[in-house]
């Protein structure tokens, strides 16, 4: 079941190692993993290209748990790096779109809804072409579909609309059913929570 499960973690290793830096894999050890699981999974993060894959126990032995984690970042810090972009902040939207979706998930193809398209052409009109890509998605697949699990390939990513941060740099397709949170207000609602001295009871939760 590890090596089967570790598809998705082998991607996770190929995808950051494009970024031309190091990369270490923590290992989180619960009380039920056996040796032979945590062994595998440093064995194939290793020869998927990780740097050094540690096992580690810091939320049940503190700082001490970590402390081989920390000297394994330690070196890969350390140690040659040429940290590049995954694409030139000239290529065009929708190209910064189908690489992201076909070189770093493993679609096989990308498709954009007609608000998409217009999208694209109004930012690229407003000067905001330019801009780099976070794509709004599930968290649970490469894919659009959060049942599709391990590294599939080959899937379609369906963009329904492109939404623009102007004020962050950046614009962010909406892939799938994926819904956005809402906008927050200016002032937080934690400024109206209270303790009553007299009661001893919360205020302002309601």
């Amino acid at each position: 079941m590890v090596e089967n499960g570790f598809a998705n973690l082998e991607r996770h290793i190929k995808n950051t190692i494009g970024f031309g830096v190091p990369v270490v894999v923590c290992i989180n050890r619960f009380k039920n993993d056996t040796d032979r699981e945590i062994e595998t999974v440093v064995r194939l993060s290793k020869a998927a290209g990780a740097f050094d894959a540690v096992p580690a126990e810091h939320f049940s032995k503190g700082g001490a748990g970590a402390k081989a984690l920390a000297e394994a970042v330690v070196r890969a810090c350390e140690a040659e790096a040429g940290f590049k972009l995954l694409y030139p902040d000239e290529m065009g939207l929708e190209d910064k779109i189908r690489k992201l979706s076909c070189d770093f998930y493993g679609a096989g193809d990308v498709e954009l809804s007609d608000e998409a398209k217009a999208k694209i052409e109004q930012y690229n009109k407003l000067g905001y072409g330019n801009l780099p890509v976070c794509m709004a998605k599930t968290q649970y697949s490469f894919s659009a579909d959060p049942k599709l699990k391990g590294a599939p390939k080959d899937f379609v990513i369906p963009v329904r609309d492109i939404r623009l941060s102007a004020g962050a740099g950046f614009v962010y397709p909406l892939v799938g059913e994926m819904p956005t949170i809402p906008g927050l207000p200016t002032r937080p609602c934690y400024y109206e929570i209270d303790l009553d001295p007299e009661t001893g009871k919360v205020v302002g939760l309601s």
